[in-house]
């Protein structure tokens, strides 16, 4: 380090020894040092310049970036300008020869002045914008900056006015000549009066990479927050199209199967058709003239219940879960503005804190802004939870199904039975009676088929809008879950803003 210092104070006597006398400074004179102030001059306007060189156009549709990006770049602007206007003051007043002195001191002034006022203004209301939609920390650090600055340019004018005395003199003791003497400039014109205008150049010059940090800090925060809303889009946006829809396309599925599944377990649990139940015997029954009076027609209504109703009710089953089907997909008209809606508190509270560019902004975003993320697919995780709760429960409900059925079944279990018990009576006579005394006990047995029917079909009819229904109640509840937790990320990501990391509790 101090081989360091050593070669620095070296550099500065070699640089002090190479600022040449020319004539300048609005006299016809040779004045040690015009060209340092010229060349200092010159780096204060390339450093004024940096503060207007970022540029950020946000391109994630967020608005508020472009309104404090605007504002940003147009404070950036206004300070190139005035910066510059005062280096290029002073470049032409190190170099001019003709005077008068009043005319180049006072365009240096004016320039001075004006930098000043800008940075005491509202730069066109653009402080006012950032504070409304950042908060007070970027205006408080322009501010800071801008007090350094002001300060500088106060000293700078300062020196200029000695300069000037300095100068006036020199003209004044030249006694009105056009050329001032080499040796009346070293008697009225010190070298630190020059030295001192320098030094407050190179001040005026350090304060501009404050203000670019400020600038440009904050754009880049504009930038990180423009790619996380983009972000964070294209994550909700890739996860409905993506994850839920297979998600949504495998519950529709399961929906199509469990219609097919109850439908077969109805047909098979019912039992076999009534025709094959008694083919054995159809050729004797229909030889009795009793049974085809008296008992064919009970017998027929009962095996048109087992078979063509069951199709009909089956078909009715079907229709009732393509209209679930159909239903689920309107529980979320657009599910990514749901859920995008949903996040949106949490989204805007971890944007607007990166925005604000404060003390803790960079750790409060680091924090809770995956939360954020996280808080996607954990939606998609819940409504997962949800679809696979109705899936078990449709299953559970087949047996529910089968067993109606099999009590159907009951109904046809004996017939061959009852009938060959009949037929194996020994008279045509008693036959008949039997068949006579059966007909009343089946015509009942055949409309009770078709009441457990027609109560099977509603039942899975009324199961199904019950099942929509608990669906749909589990994943609104769950983006209302979502939304919770959201606006519990608003909120601590506030109160970290306030107050930083949250320090551990002292061990006992």
């Amino acid at each position: 380090m101090k081989a360091f210092c050593f070669t620095l104070t070296i550099l500065c006597v070699v640089q002090s020894t190479l600022a040449y006398p020319r004539p300048d400074f609005g006299i016809n004179g040779v004045v040690s040092g015009s060209a340092l102030v010229k060349s200092t001059s010159n780096e204060l306007s390339a450093a004024a310049t940096a503060t207007g060189s970022a540029s950020f156009t946000p391109n994630s549709g967020y608005t508020k970036l472009s309104t404090v990006s605007n504002a940003l770049q147009a404070i950036g602007d206004a300070v190139v300008d005035a910066g510059t206007a005062v280096a290029s003051a002073l470049n032409t007043l190190s170099t001019d020869t003709g005077g008068p002195t009043s005319t180049v001191f006072g365009a240096v002034n004016t320039k001075i002045d004006a930098f000043t006022g800008l940075l005491n203004g509202p730069f066109s209301g653009n402080l006012a914008t950032l504070t409304s939609n950042t908060g007070a920390d970027i205006p408080k650090q322009f501010q800071d900056s801008f007090t350094a600055t002001k300060t500088s340019l106060s000293a700078l004018k300062s020196t200029l006015a000695t300069l000037k005395t300095n100068i006036d003199a020199a003209k004044t003791a030249a006694g009105g000549s056009s050329s001032v003497s080499a040796a009346i400039i070293r008697a009225k014109v010190p070298a630190k009066s020059v030295n001192d205008v320098v030094t407050a150049i190179r001040n005026l010059k350090t304060n501009m990479p404050l203000i670019q940090y400020v600038i440009e800090s904050s754009l880049d925060n504009l930038r990180l927050i423009d790619s996380f809303v983009k972000d964070i889009n294209t994550e909700v946006t890739g996860t409905v199209t993506g994850r839920y829809k297979i998600s949504y396309e495998g519950f529709q599925l399961n929906l199509g199967t469990e219609a097919s599944t109850i439908n077969s377990k109805l047909t098979a649990g019912v039992g076999s058709p009534v025709s094959s139940i008694i083919s054995s015997i159809k050729a004797d029954l229909d030889a009795n003239a009793k049974y085809t009076s008296d008992l064919a027609t009970p017998i027929g209504n009962l095996a048109n219940s087992i078979l063509n109703t069951v199709s009909a009710k089956t078909t009715v089953i079907t229709t009732a879960f393509t209209i679930y089907s159909t239903a689920v997909a309107n529980v979320f008209a657009d599910l990514a503005s749901t859920l995008g809606s949903s996040i949106c508190g949490a989204i805007k509270s971890v944007s607007e804190a990166q925005i604000a560019n404060g003390g803790f902004s960079d750790f409060c975003f680091s924090k809770f802004s995956p939360r954020v993320f996280a808080q996607v697919a954990l939606t998609i995780d819940a409504f997962d939870v949800c679809y696979e709760k109705e899936v078990n429960r449709l299953i559970s409900f087949e047996s529910s199904v089968q067993n109606v059925a099999v009590q159907i079944s009951y109904n046809t279990a004996d017939l061959l039975d009852n009938l060959s018990a009949c037929l194996a009576l020994p008279t045509t006579d008693t036959k008949g009676a039997c068949f006579t005394m059966l007909g009343p006990y089946y015509t009942a047995v055949g409309t009770k088929v078709d009441s457990l029917l027609t109560s099977v079909s509603n039942l899975v009819a009324a199961e199904a809008t019950a099942s929509y229904n608990r669906l749909g109640a589990c994943l609104n509840t769950a983006i209302a879950s979502t939304a919770l937790v959201s606006a519990g990320i608003k909120t601590d990501t506030t109160a970290c803003m306030t107050s930083g990391p949250v320090a551990p509790a002292p061990s006992v």
